[in-house]
């Protein structure tokens, strides 16, 4: 993330903004003025990337341990049904305004302790993560468990999980699960709604403008009209998801078009690098520093974000993902080969 690539993007943005605004009745000034909070997250990001850099590797491990075990407490705090303030949210997790925020928050940290851990603990790990996902009813945090597993676990333990996990589902109600993957007509339920909407407010986007996308932070203000935006309004009164879009993939795309999905693209790729990278370091086939790791750590866990539950883009994770391209472009974490790991001063 240079200098150069900062400016190409803003100039980008600005471009496609001001062409869609011709084709659609959005409000080409709240994106503009939305580059000045995009400027704010990325000196944000290269402050969180000296500050990091900056801390011995021992010490940003004891750290990231420290923070990995205050999730688990305040999970714990959760299930046991203490709020210490009021909220209005219907299953707040504090300080978050509910499960699937905590999930988000909780999965860089939840990957780095599983592929930096001998595997009994790995497999502690993702146990206790799994429980608390069921126990909190977050679909988000499962995905998050999975995404660790694939980081952290040798094939042959983690096709024996995954049929043990197949087992004990057998026995519990898992319902709530899978009526989020109720994708027919019928489905009521929110969570799988706002999904397709995501989907319906994408496919919108591009062929009311060719493809062009509607505009930088245009989504929920330039209206759409999808089906299922209506039936969602009607069953809760409130179309809060309309402007996140559901899913960050789908907020990217409906907004920028073809940038976007090249945007996406780019992200995938470099995520699943991030996992093979993870998976290398977890395997022993390379050493790396806890600067490596996490940085891998925090490049891979937004898959969650982008692909299952986003919260729009300025988000702390992805403020941490650009903290860790702007670490990986400097230590070549990404390269096919790169120098032998270094430890921070």
């Amino acid at each position: 993330m240079t200098l150069a690539a900062i400016i190409l993007f803003t100039f980008t943005v600005v471009l496609q903004g001001t062409i869609a605004s011709l084709t659609v009745s959005g409000d080409l000034l709240r994106g503009i003025s939305s580059l000045g909070a995009v400027g704010i997250v990325i000196v944000t990001a290269y402050l969180i990337r000296t500050i990091l850099i900056q801390t011995p590797s021992a010490a940003l491990d004891r750290v990231i341990t420290i923070i990995s075990s205050g999730f688990v407490f305040i999970a714990i705090v959760a299930i046991a049904g203490v709020q210490p303030i009021q909220s209005d949210y219907v299953k707040p997790v504090f300080p978050f305004a509910e499960p699937s925020h905590f999930a988000l928050s909780f999965t860089p940290f939840l990957i780095y302790q599983c592929v930096r851990s001998s595997l009994p603990m790995r497999i502690g790990w993702l146990v206790i993560a799994l429980a608390i996902a069921v126990l909190l009813e977050s679909l988000s945090l499962v995905v998050a468990v999975g995404v660790a597993a694939a980081c952290c676990l040798p094939p042959a333990i983690l096709g024996a999980g995954l049929v043990a996990v197949s087992a004990v589902a057998g026995y519990l109600d898992i319902s709530y699960y899978t009526d989020r993957l109720d994708f027919s007509s019928n489905t009521t339920n929110i969570s799988t709604l706002v999904y397709i909407q995501g989907y319906e407010l994408t496919q919108a986007a591009l062929e009311r403008t060719g493809g062009w996308g509607i505009g930088f932070q245009q989504l929920g203000i330039v209206p759409l009209n999808v089906p299922t935006s209506d039936l969602i309004y009607r069953l809760i009164q409130d179309d809060a998801n309309l402007r996140d879009g559901g899913l960050t993939a789908a907020k990217l795309i409906a907004e920028l078009g073809i940038f976007g999905i090249a945007l996406v693209a780019t992200y995938l790729y470099l995520a699943i690098r991030a996992g093979l990278g993870l998976r290398a370091l977890a395997n022993g086939k390379r050493r790396g520093t806890a600067h490596e790791l996490f940085a891998l750590a925090v490049i891979t866990a937004p898959l969650i974000e982008v692909f299952v539950r986003g919260i729009g883009y300025f988000s702390g994770t992805l403020l941490l993902m650009m903290a860790g391209l702007l670490m990986a472009s400097e230590g070549q974490y990404l390269a096919r080969r790169r120098p032998a790991a270094k430890d921070a001063p």
